[in-house]
């Protein structure tokens, strides 16, 4: 694996963020003039530090966020448990007040009526035998208040839990709502720095989009037989449509682009692996749509492949293909590469080191194929 052709610059390379806006490149096209690829613009440094430095707060505050949420759920499901055993102690308290009740009224009776105590003594077979029927008669009595006392005692201090718990419940929502806040405008910042980003980028690509020259060397797939990237004195005109969304929850950007993508990829070898696209891309900060367009233009989607589960005919050091042990592996690996070699989406300049010799159909097949997701 050998980039011969080094680009003259490397569009947004640390940027997770969304593609070129169609507006934006509309402008750029429409106001650039053509220049030669040694002018070409570029993301400028100040803008590249504001974009990475904002997307570090989103992440840091997405984390603070999360955390805040994890905690009100856990405090939530032991409030619900507290209160549960409040309930439950409320139906027994009054059932054993009943029962503590008809047990003094019993003792009352056989106290202070005489027929009671007298049916107690004939009914009993001795003096020891009515002694211990009294006792028996106390004991139920000093029972059934001991029981009332220890309920009473359980419900308030579950009572007084429950006033423990709502204040923190209380604190855990102030924490969670300014964690919220933090990270709203992190995302605020992120969408200022990425729109800036855009329209530098925009200008490189109006720049580059009418050099119809080959480039040096065959790239990472240059010497691929399976691309169907061959034709040469094309001009890069393709504008990728629609933008990525990276302002929205992990599991909500990797549902969305996990179906996404598998509807892409149904009926081809790489079906059902929407998931290990759409979690690399959230991962490394990549278009999602980026390494399944390169894996339909390099190898049909998984049909025609160089190596074992390389569907982006990706060249291997010292010559041949990469191999890979599964979809997953080379999936990750694929998509982390673009991330440290290409940037974070399909550019000009990523097309001239991908394929040089004809870096600009390539350009427009993989961008076509983008808009297709």
């Amino acid at each position: 694996m050998r980039d011969t052709h080094r680009s003259i610059v490397n569009v947004i390379a640390r940027q997770p963020a969304r593609t070129i806006t169609c507006a934006a490149l509309a402008v750029a096209f429409a106001v650039t003039p053509v220049l030669s690829p040694i002018s070409a613009y570029a993301v400028s440094a100040e803008t590249q530090a504001e974009l990475d430095s904002a997307t570090a707060q989103v992440e840091e505050s997405a984390a603070a966020y999360d955390e805040a949420v994890a905690k009100l759920e856990d405090l939530q499901a032991e409030i619900d448990e507290n209160t549960a055993e409040i309930e439950r102690l409320e139906q027994e308290i009054p059932e054993q007040q009943a029962a503590a009740s008809a047990a003094m009224r019993d003792m009352y009776k056989y106290r202070q009526g005489s027929n009671p105590l007298v049916s107690v003594m004939v009914g009993s077979e001795s003096m020891s035998d009515f002694i211990t029927t009294c006792a028996y008669m106390d004991q139920i009595q000093s029972s059934n208040t001991e029981a009332i006392e220890e309920l009473n005692e359980m419900q308030a201090e579950l009572e007084q839990r429950k006033t423990e718990l709502d204040a923190q419940k209380q604190q855990l929502e102030e924490e969670k709502q300014a964690a919220e806040d933090a990270l709203a405008e992190a995302q605020a910042l992120r969408a200022q720095a990425q729109a800036q980003a855009e329209a530098e980028a925009a200008a490189e690509l109006a720049a580059l989009a009418n050099d119809t020259s080959a480039g040096e060397g065959s790239g990472v797939s240059g010497d691929n037989p399976y691309s169907s990237a061959d034709q040469s004195g094309q001009t890069a005109d393709t504008v990728v449509s629609d933008s990525v969304n990276w302002n929205m929850p992990r599991d909500e950007f990797i549902n969305e682009w996990a179906g996404r993508i598998d509807a892409y990829l149904a009926g081809s070898p790489l079906a059902g692996y929407g998931r290990a696209f759409a979690e690399a891309a959230w991962n490394y900060g990549v278009d999602p749509r980026w390494s399944p367009a390169i894996a339909c233009i390099e190898s049909s989607k998984g049909r025609y492949c160089a190596n074992t589960c390389n569907a982006w005919g990706w060249t291997a050091v010292g010559g041949g293909f990469r191999a890979f042990g599964s979809w997953n592996e080379g999936i990750d690996s694929h998509v982390s590469y673009l991330r440290s070699m290409y940037g974070t989406t399909l550019t000009p300049a990523a097309a001239q080191r991908y394929c040089p010799p004809t870096w600009q159909d390539w350009y427009n097949k993989v961008g076509g194929e983008m808009n297709r997701m």
